[in-house]
């Protein structure tokens, strides 16, 4: 079978066993996303005799497309006002919680004697959660209106931007030999303008150019526009060192503001359903059960400080910047997986030889184990009235 053939293969292979999976998770009243994991591992390259796929490359591509769209999609839903309202706290709360877990982290890496670079690159990777998963979860459960999502969709977005800089003030200060203010303005720098010049210019420019092409009334046209738009900015984002997602949400922001915005979410939403199985059908394929028995231990113990971590750092962080119970358990709980960005830190640490051996597959593994908790995590969040316990107020918003 030729190269286009044994693509157009795998794509069928992983939408059927995705789609019979999801239906029996979906029959049993579990998480869908569960299906999605379940069917990625058994159609991987790390489940003999299964290994379905002859392309595995295709995953990549494919993957990457679906974390495009979702972010876009959820940036869609987050017009710039809305995001005003708790730009504050998300601010505060990604910055408590990050410090948290670099803490955290090094307590523990010390306490259990690993090399002080380890626990640097344990703090990086962990401060990350992953926006794709919660955006899944609670988009399925409908609850994308909830002023506690609106908070980690902002945190989401500001811890991507705060462990990008702390990986590059790390390898350049192990290869420099020394913290180089220069390099952090650099950083710095790049985020600020990333972030301002793509919401001035954007906001200026492309509202009107939708909504003078939306009177034309070809919808073609206005989702290839949507769609280029939101790649567009995705390739900006990586080619100045930022996660594509964070391009593709800004975007979406940019373009929630329009008119034809609930024509635009409607032609939008199946291509990125269709595109985010994918994705977490790679996330599942990506799960190594071979390395459970080896790495199980010490990946409990990153999973336990990464769900405690997230919960007292985001939580308290939420509840300390005034809002109650229910939205700071919320926040807390939800945000309690290790995000996709912990992969490229965890890489880099590697190709640099910075990192101890066991370090990538012991986060790896607590990766697969957070993912896999996330759904009943965020649902028991929502089960009790959280704010029957007395915790007091620290400020008010």
């Amino acid at each position: 079978m030729d190269f286009s053939a044994s693509i157009v293969a795998d794509l069928a292979v992983i939408m059927i066993i995705a789609a019979v999976l999801v239906y029996i998770f979906h029959f049993l009243k579990q998480p869908t996303i569960i299906g999605y994991l379940a069917a990625g591992i058994i159609i991987g390259p790390y489940t003999p005799p299964f290994s379905f796929i002859e392309q595995p490359e295709v995953f990549s591509a494919t993957a990457d497309m679906g974390v495009i769209l979702m972010l876009f999609g959820i940036g869609l839903n987050f017009p710039l006002s809305k995001l005003k309202e708790v730009g504050k706290v998300s601010l505060g709360v990604a910055l408590i919680e990050v410090a948290f877990m670099l803490a955290i982290s090094f307590a523990v890496s010390q306490w259990l004697g690993w090399p002080l670079m380890d626990s640097l690159f344990l703090g990086t990777a962990l401060a990350s959660s992953s926006t794709t998963i919660i955006a899944k979860v609670l988009g399925d459960m409908g609850k994308m209106k909830e002023t506690s999502t609106t908070i980690m969709l902002g945190v989401l977005v500001i811890e991507d931007l705060v462990v990008v800089g702390l990986l590059a003030v790390i390898i350049s200060t192990v290869t420099g030999g020394s913290l180089s203010i220069a390099s952090i303005s650099i950083v710095v720098g790049k985020i600020v303008i990333f972030i301002f010049g793509s919401l001035i210019l954007g906001l200026l420019i492309i509202p009107r150019a939708l909504n003078r092409m939306a009177k034309v009334g070809n919808t073609e046209v206005l989702l290839l526009i949507v769609l280029g738009l939101a790649f567009g900015l995705s390739i900006v984002a990586k080619l100045l060192g930022f996660s594509m997602a964070i391009g593709a949400f800004l975007m979406g922001v940019i373009i929630a503001s329009v008119k034809p915005i609930d024509k635009i979410i409607d032609l939008i939403t199946p291509i990125k359903e269709m595109f985010a199985a994918v994705f977490f059908v790679s996330v599942g394929a990506l799960i190594d059960i071979t390395q459970f028995r080896v790495f199980l231990l010490p990946a409990l113990l990153v999973t336990v400080l990464m769900i405690a971590g997230k919960m007292l750092g985001c939580g308290i962080g939420t509840r300390i910047l005034g809002y109650d119970n229910s939205v700071s358990i919320k926040v807390g709980l939800g945000m309690s997986q290790i995000g996709e960005f912990a992969f490229i830190v965890m890489k880099a640490g590697q190709d640099a030889d910075l990192i101890s051996s066991y370090l990538f597959p012991t986060v790896g593994v607590a990766a697969a184990i957070t993912t896999f908790l996330t759904p009943y995590l965020i649902k028991f969040s929502y089960k009790f009235d959280w704010n029957k316990l007395k915790i007091p107020v620290i400020a008010r918003k």
